[in-house]
């Protein structure tokens, strides 16, 4: 079941045809670089939403890719299906054309399209940037919508009228009706391109949400929604694939990486995939586990397609897992079938116990004297002094941290740093969650 977080509030559809500038309108009225805006055509292919907020009216503006209904390939094909969607479910259209260029045979085909929803529509003409310059805005009258409101994305200009007229024409919004989605877990799908990311995200999310293709690279921006399964509900992120940043790299697929980042920065839970068929674990797979790690997130690491290799292949995988990740023994795995479903079960109840090991807190009183056992019967030595700890508290949780006193400075010392984490571990738990710990004396 999938729970809408948008379903109280009005949602205004940006549609238009590929390259004229929607992206840029994103970022213009969120007032932030949320969408990514390139010179290539075709960026945006999945549909997106974006919380938006003019003069405290509130609503979700959905972002789409440009739409091609001629083209015989299959992305495109796939993009114009989730336009359509976008269209379906909005209140309210904006209608973006290019002003810059005459009247196209898929502006016209588009606005039968529009016409046919029977949605209200704003009709906007896009790079309205300097007057001086040849505009086709009277050519567009033959659309039968009127005069084009004129704005500038890039420049900002009228956008604030745009938005006037879109408050205006939208559906009443009573404030405090949104769902309150703060406070749910946010898991994000990483990993190598094509390791089957959006994949698992549609059977999550039970539609064809993230455009899934064979083509590496087919999701080039970060997209969520709101998954309830059961009772508990989870913010689930659709990620770019993870590449390693090289010199030569294409500035679209950094942009992407970016985007990926930032979700890990924004999430509590990585999912990390890899593709099993390929039969290697990458340095590039290290790299992702060790970003998550360092910004806090808790992570498990996904084996997906498991059944298109040999339970002996899988093992060998495995193997090369433990032996890659020994710097992080705590991170748990599973092998699933996004297509099959085999695995999804113990997916979610992994990911309910990682919520739980984040969340843990554990009492001064006994993570202090778990310490005191801990070094009292092992020991642990630098530069031939026993370390000691006199006291330990946790001070955070989502990620875990702790202060513990001992009788020298430790911060600096691997082997008792290591020594205190496994301490922690061995006792406590935490499974999956990184632990940050800093040390007085």
């Amino acid at each position: 079941m999938i729970k809408d977080p948008m379903k109280r509030l009005p949602k205004i559809a940006l549609i238009g045809r590929p390259n004229i500038g929607k992206s840029t309108l994103i970022n213009r009225i969120c007032q932030g670089r949320e969408a990514i805006v390139h010179k290539q055509p075709m960026i945006t292919r999945d549909r997106k939403s974006y919380l938006a907020d003019w003069n405290g009216n509130k609503f979700y503006l959905l972002d789409t890719g440009g739409i091609d209904l001629k083209s015989g390939e299959k992305l495109n094909l796939q993009i114009a299906m989730q336009a359509k969607k976008a269209i379906d479910e909005a209140d309210l259209i904006l209608f973006m054309v290019d002003l810059t260029e005459p009247v196209s045979v898929l502006d016209q085909e588009i606005t039968d399209l529009l016409r046919k929803s029977q949605k209200e529509i704003i009709f906007i003409g896009n790079k309205w940037d300097d007057e001086r310059r040849h505009l086709y805005a009277e050519d567009y009258l033959e659309l039968g919508l009127g005069y084009p409101v004129k704005i500038s994305a890039q420049h900002g200009k009228n956008i604030g009228d745009l938005l006037d007229m879109v408050t205006e024409r939208m559906p009443q919004y009573t404030s405090g009706h949104e769902d309150d989605i703060s406070g749910l877990p946010v898991i994000s799908i990483l990993g190598r391109p094509n390791a089957g990311k959006s994949t698992l995200f549609n059977t999550f999310l039970r539609e064809e949400r993230a455009i899934v293709d064979d083509v590496e690279g087919t999701t080039r921006d970060s997209i969520d929604s709101i998954v309830k399964i059961g009772k508990r509900s989870y913010r689930f992120i659709d990620t770019a694939g993870l590449k390693k940043k090289a010199p030569g790299m294409d500035d679209l697929e950094y942009y992407s990486i970016l985007r990926a980042e930032r979700a890990a920065d924004n999430s509590d839970i990585a999912l990390i995939l890899i593709d099993s068929g390929q039969g290697m674990i990458t340095r590039q797979d290290v790299k992702i586990a060790e970003m998550c790690i360092n910004k806090g997130v808790s992570i498990c690491i996904v084996f997906s397609k498991y059944d298109l290799i040999s339970g002996q292949k899988l093992e060998l995988l495995i193997k090369e897992l433990d032996r890659t990740l020994r710097f992080a023994s705590y991170i748990p795995f599973l092998k699933i079938s996004s297509k099959t479903k085999k695995g999804l079960g113990s997916l979610i109840k992994m990911i309910d116990k990682l919520v739980e090991e984040r969340s843990k807190k554990v009492p001064d009183r006994d993570l202090t004297e778990a310490l005191k056992e801990a070094a009292a019967g092992k020991g642990v030595f630098s530069r031939g002094k026993q370390f000691k700890v006199k006291f330990a508290r946790q001070t955070g949780t989502s990620p875990p941290s702790f202060l513990i006193f001992s009788n020298m400075d430790a911060s600096r010392k691997t082997n008792i740093k290591r020594f205190v984490e496994n301490s922690i571990r061995h006792r406590f738990g935490f499974t999956g969650t990184p632990l940050f710990l800093k040390f007085k004396y």
